[in-house]
């Protein structure tokens, strides 16, 4: 009987087996309530773009690093408009008028249904928190729910982030 108790733990510990999540929603979403900044590296398509990504307020920032030409592209998207600004141009349209899917509304998209503790699920696999809205998948660290990942499997675009910082509110 020893035997058959210790293969089954063997066979747990080796399997696996998901925990529960011991986070809530309601604990991710105040988080990114808050002022963040990240590098985000975007793969749609066949294309791929480095950008800096930033939340202050209720405004989303994007500055383009990659590719070289569309280096030193921005976007602050807020409200339902979006400034676009380029080789000291700039131009306010209306949000809805960026066409569905680019990376730019992918992000806010993201950042607004992680601040919603009603727009998620959350999940661990591999020492990781999952979470999934309507749309999306996106791994957070464990230690301080920062995005590593995010997939949007309908527009076929993955984002990575690195050197992701919450900032307190100023």
């Amino acid at each position: 009987m020893k035997k058959i108790i210790l293969l089954l733990v063997i066979i747990f510990v080796l399997c696996g087996c998901s925990k529960s999540v011991s986070v809530t929603p309601q604990e991710v979403a105040e988080k990114y309530k808050q002022n963040f900044s990240s590098s985000v590296i975007a793969v749609f398509g066949d294309n791929r773009a480095e950008m800096e990504a930033s939340k202050n307020g209720m405004s989303i920032s994007v500055s383009v690093n990659f590719p070289a030409e569309l280096s030193g592209m921005g976007i602050e998207i807020f409200d339902e408009h979006a400034k676009i600004i380029y080789e000291g141009m700039e131009q306010e349209i209306k949000k809805d008028s960026l066409p569905e899917g680019t990376p730019f509304l992918l992000l806010e998209e993201l950042f607004d249904e992680l601040s919603d503790p009603d727009e998620f699920t959350l999940s661990t696999e591999n020492e990781n928190i999952i979470a999934k809205g309507e749309g999306f998948s996106a791994v957070l660290s464990p230690e301080d729910f920062s995005l590593v990942s995010a997939k949007f499997p309908l527009f076929e675009t993955e984002f990575t982030f690195s050197d992701f910082v919450f900032k307190s509110a100023e």
